[in-house]
């Protein structure tokens, strides 16, 4: 038996079908894989929905549960032990697969020898599904950091059953909140292969609509069950030590960015003795898993958070996070090795602090090319870049040209740094054409940095009326070699690229 598809179910009789007949449909033959459904005790009609299914096909099989379980985890458990395929594929019981997926999950995994293999996933009735890790085409090897893969852990994958058993792994029955995350984070972990497929629709997410976790309460120490597991299981995992520290910080930054916790504290959802119970399991974790010397290097909008939860004060954190939330130019005090820092402060009877964050987060820019021009051996572009906490700095300004194949990156620096936020750039063409393989688009960005701090964006969609028309020049000489350099508006964005030429 090559694969196992696992479904849970629980009252799903209404979208069971178009689930079942994505399994139905597949070019794999019926008879190279199982799928097993694992009824938890639906009180509709999902059963018999199944059963009417298992008349046209041979390889579904129902376990059907004496007792609720509560959720998933056990379910797919029972799958997992029941599994008699080389490969299991979690499917949930109002989703569908591609025709096609399991017979290319099968193909790669075996190529490739694969312990996880997941495809591209796809959305529907407006579910938002991630795309990041997709970008980069086919991944045959994949890496956690590199592929992005940290935002990626929902169970809607493959995974070869040996080795989810050789390791133990299981969906904890304890874990109410992130019971996916944990399995799979000890999996990516502990995989020598993962395989990332971008070439079909492999696995259709669809929203209904009617049963959206983030809704419902949870207790905090029910919360960070998954989390606190997530944070052991990968400081006692064998990869090295620069690669564990470099995944906790990948895995941390996805905690704070995608979880409820910061909406739980910081907004009106819980009453004050709830958010302080929060608060308490944050310091908890916080204390437990990150490192002081840890913090500067997770994303400067979570850092003040972390930093201020460490005093355990609720009120004080929300009256931070509402200063910060409005911070300015006039607050800044400093920047220094590329941290923005604001001085925050309050003197009341209810809460009272002084405090220096880093603010990098809260600082919005602004860019404008006023004019662009291409002569016979010059390309001029003058602008204006400002940055909303930055307004009194000395910044130094760069026009970066980034060629968009190879990636490489050409640097044309202004020699004086200036807080007006003007930049003027007169770059000889010479100092783009020193490689003839480096012909095609070129993308052009402004860069402007200071101690250590840079922001960087794309020019040209804001721009001035008369910057309306493509321009070419031609027989530009350089190492032997003639060239044509068009400068053009890319769609859909309209920002300006130049395209070059050996003629």
């Amino acid at each position: 038996m090559k694969i196992t598809v696992a479904i849970p179910i629980y009252n799903a009789a209404r979208h069971l079908s178009v689930t079942l007949d994505s399994l139905l449909n597949q070019t794999m033959p019926l008879s190279e894989f199982e799928v097993i459904c694992v009824n938890d005790r639906s009180t509709d009609h999902s059963k018999e929905v199944v059963n009417d299914y298992q008349k046209r096909m041979s390889n579904l099989i129902l376990i059907d549960r004496d007792v609720n379980s509560g959720g998933p985890m056990i379910p797919r458990n029972d799958a997992i032990a029941a599994a008699r395929g080389e490969y299991i594929v979690f499917l949930d019981n109002d989703d569908f697969l591609g025709e096609e997926a399991l017979e290319r999950f099968y193909q790669a995994a075996k190529e490739n020898n694969s312990d996880v293999i997941y495809g591209k996933y796809v959305g529907v009735n407006g579910r938002n599904v991630p795309q990041s890790m997709f970008k980069k085409g086919n991944r045959l090897k994949a890496d956690v950091i590199a592929d992005n893969l940290v935002f990626s852990l929902a169970p809607h994958k493959m995974f070869k059953v040996s080795f989810i058993k050789e390791n133990e792994f299981e969906f904890h029955p304890k874990a109410v909140v992130g019971e996916d995350q944990l399995f799979v984070m000890q999996c990516y972990i502990k995989a020598k292969v993962i395989t990332i497929l971008a070439d079909y629709d492999y696995y259709y997410v669809v929203s209904r609509g009617n049963e959206n976790l983030s809704l419902k309460y949870f207790p905090a120490e029910q919360f960070f069950f998954s989390f606190n597991r997530i944070m052991e299981y990968l400081a006692k995992s064998s990869v090295n030590e620069g690669y564990k520290k470099a995944l906790k910080i990948a895995f941390l930054n996805r905690f704070f960015h995608a979880s409820r916790l910061k909406g739980h504290l910081l907004s009106n959802l819980l009453t004050k003795p709830q958010k302080e119970d929060w608060l308490n399991e944050t310091n908890r974790f916080i204390h437990n898993h990150i490192e002081d010397e840890l913090i500067p290097q997770l994303a400067t909008r979570f850092q003040y958070l972390i930093l201020i939860a460490k005093y355990n004060d609720i009120d004080k954190l929300i009256a931070v996070h509402r200063k910060i939330e409005k911070v300015t130019a006039n607050e800044i005090t400093r920047v220094k090795d590329g941290f923005i820092y604001a001085n925050v402060k309050q003197l009341s009877k209810e809460v009272s602090f002084n405090e220096e964050l880093v603010v990098n987060h809260k600082n919005t820019s602004e860019i404008f090319v006023n004019e662009l021009l291409l002569n016979q051996s010059e390309l001029i572009v003058k602008g204006q870049f400002t940055q909303s906490l930055l307004i009194n700095q000395p910044l130094l300004y760069e026009l970066v040209f980034v060629h968009r194949q190879s990636g490489i990156e050409k640097y044309h620096t202004n020699s004086v740094p200036n807080s007006e936020g003007i930049f003027e750039f007169t770059v000889r063409y010479l100092e783009l054409l020193f490689d003839e393989t480096l012909e095609g688009p070129w993308d052009l960005f402004v860069q402007a940095s200071v101690a250590g701090y840079t922001k960087r964006r794309r020019i040209g969609a804001s721009r001035a009326m008369h910057i309306n028309k493509e321009l070419n020049v031609l027989n530009i000489q350089s190492f032997g070699f003639k060239y044509s350099i068009k400068s053009y508006f890319t769609t859909p964005h309209n920002n300006i690229s130049l395209d070059i030429k050996k003629i």
